[in-house]
């Protein structure tokens, strides 16, 4: 069965594939931009909702904020993980698309630990004219 879009069990696969992405040993921090990104995203898999008032508006620049710490998680499967939450986002028509929206918050979150603190989402540098 292929998942088109955003819902409860696209963002659950989601979760699990970044869930899998933390590293042997690793204990989660609020400090952490995997640890954030899989509170928002457990919270949209459990209401199925993509919008989620506890994310505050300056969770970008937070994020951008945070050290990159690599040895937090395993690399191969944080791909995965942007892989999954980067096909939701395509799912989505880009006159749908919000900064705030969860799934461009997670995604940006795992660009950034992936790609390095000047990530931006495809649809966020479209909008922005890039």
């Amino acid at each position: 069965m292929i998942t088109r879009g955003f819902s409860k069990l696209s963002a659950y696969k989601a979760f699990s594939k970044m869930d899998k992405s933390c590293a042997e040993g690793c204990k989660c921090s609020a400090l952490c931009q995997l640890f954030m990104a899989k509170e928002f995203l457990s919270l949209s898999a459990q209401t199925g909702e993509k919008f989620n008032d506890k994310i505050p508006e300056d969770i970008l620049d937070m994020f951008r904020s945070v050290p990159l710490i690599p040895e937090r998680y395993k690399n191969m499967e944080l791909q995965e993980a942007f892989g999954e939450v980067q096909s939701i986002c395509d799912d989505c028509a880009i006159d749908e698309h919000d900064a705030f929206c969860t799934v461009n918050v997670v995604l940006t979150a795992l660009g950034i630990l992936l790609e390095g603190k000047d990530f931006t989402s495809d649809k966020d540098q479209t909008l922005s004219g890039e």
